[in-house]
């Protein structure tokens, strides 16, 4: 990209190195980016300028959330705050079994979340207005943390290894795949958390050869769901029904199926009208 191009940005973030950018998160007017080398990268919006750089040695950071810290008690609890900290996950050799929660402002690590098994991708997923977050295992467990406290609130025994996980926009739904064909909604109100579900959406048609889930995302009219699968396919369905609205593919001739799945973070825009998503370059 050269320099013209760059001018029509109000921001441009660029990690030297030859890293690439492995996960982005946006809250008010703070963007937070990580790279696999290691570097977070905080922009402030309005000011148009990065704020902060930080590099972690000896880890390789991904999904970063964003955590609110509220100033005092409102009737609209989810503007009063500010951003001082956040949560990432990390691999340590090779393996993805802790996220951190780190100290933005002072630069230092908060505390680590350890597990005793490996964490799937798009399996961390952090409650919109509180301070909890959602992650699964390779064990076939699904955990529930509360952050302030250190605390684990519940722990979900699953079928499947591939357990994805996902809050709706007003964080009182949780989304999982307790198997590989099915979906699971669950109701959430504070730190109480269940495992009876109030609504189950069978998958299988979209699910079979092994075409797996790996990402679900709600719309923020709340009506729709966004459920990716291994093999690039994007599919949009009714919340409310689990019913099959639209489908997107992007297989491609010169792109092996059986390569892993590099769709990257399909997520809908904020009228609900559309789908955003990456690619990885392969």
């Amino acid at each position: 990209m050269n320099q013209i191009n760059i001018n029509e940005f109000d921001i441009y973030a660029a990690f030297q190195n030859e890293g690439y950018i492995s996960s982005i998160d946006v809250l008010n007017n703070i963007i937070a980016t990580t790279d696999t080398k290691n570097v977070i990268k905080i922009y402030d919006i309005n000011e148009k300028k990065e704020k902060l750089t930080y590099k972690i040695e000896d880890i390789v950071i991904n999904d970063i959330k964003l955590l609110k810290s509220f100033l005092e008690e409102s009737e609209e609890p989810c503007i009063n705050f500010e951003i001082k900290e956040c949560l990432f996950s990390a691999y340590e050799n090779r393996k993805k079994c802790k996220i951190y929660h780190f100290d933005i402002l002072n630069k230092k690590t908060i505390h680590i979340f350890e597990f005793t098994s490996e964490i799937n991708d798009n399996s961390f997923a952090l409650h919109p207005n509180t301070h909890i977050f959602i992650t699964s295992l390779k064990s076939k467990e699904l955990l529930i943390y509360h952050i302030q406290n250190k605390s684990l609130l519940f722990n979900i025994k699953v079928q499947n290894e591939h357990c994805i996980a996902s809050y709706n926009k007003t964080g009182i739904i949780y989304a999982y795949t307790p198997n590989v064909n099915t979906i699971y909604l669950c109701s959430c109100f504070g730190d109480d958390y269940n495992d009876e579900y109030f609504a189950n959406f069978d998958i299988s048609k979209i699910t079979d050869n092994t075409n797996i889930c790996t990402h679900i995302d709600f719309s923020v009219d709340e009506k729709k769901m966004l459920v990716t699968t291994k093999h690039n396919n994007i599919y949009t369905l009714d919340a409310y029904t689990g019913d099959l609205l639209y489908s997107y593919n992007f297989n491609y001739e010169n792109i092996p199926t059986n390569l892993p799945f590099h769709i990257s973070y399909p997520i809908y825009s904020f009228d609900s009208n559309y789908v955003l998503s990456g690619m990885f370059n392969l």
